[in-house]
């Protein structure tokens, strides 16, 4: 079902990851503006395999919205669907923060790839974030506004500069998979 990314040189995954980025960011759903480079390698890294896991929230505006960055797998059309994920290098246990991911997500019978922003650049409101969240990708999609009611699938793929690739399915259970509801 997942197909992981083909042998391709950081580099040219990073800037199709930005180019993408910047060309969709007038769609609906992706609105993020392009991301900005991955920072250098960090001393150690590669010692393992490249480990990701994240979750879909809600990403309701403003972000100081009672029901931002909530855990749901719920979507009302217009809403804004969050996903979050890490990335590890899984020799070390740390956050391998060259990674670039891409979310794969199943709608209207067609594959929607959304970029993800690593967010461990840029100023983040203390009343949001008690540090920087070094940790985190994020991307966003707002469902359209004629969305049909029912589950849809997704995965996520990744890689990082020294070529190591991972992928992420959530729980097969379809109470687990994203859910558009009247």
């Amino acid at each position: 079902m997942t197909q992981l990314l083909k042998p391709l040189s950081f580099w040219s995954v990073a800037i199709l990851a930005i180019g993408m980025s910047s060309m969709l960011a007038g769609q609906q759903g992706r609105g993020q503006g392009a991301a900005p480079p991955p920072p250098e390698s960090q001393a150690g890294h590669p010692s393992g395999k490249l480990v990701i896991w994240g979750d879909i929230a809600s990403f309701d505006q403003p972000a100081t919205a009672p029901t931002h960055c909530i855990l749901t797998n719920r979507f009302k059309r217009g809403q804004r669907l969050g996903f979050r994920m890490t990335a590890i290098d899984g020799g070390s246990g740390e956050v391998e923060n060259t990674t670039v991911l891409m979310v794969h997500l199943k709608y209207a019978g067609q594959t929607i790839d959304i970029p993800m922003r690593w967010r461990g650049q840029g100023n983040f409101p203390a009343r949001e974030y008690p540090r920087q969240p070094s940790e985190m990708w994020t991307g966003v999609w707002v469902v359209p506004a004629d969305a049909q009611p029912g589950t849809l699938s997704y995965t996520v793929t990744a890689m990082d500069r020294f070529g190591r690739t991972a992928s992420f399915s959530p729980f097969i259970n379809v109470v687990s998979q994203i859910t558009i509801v009247e």
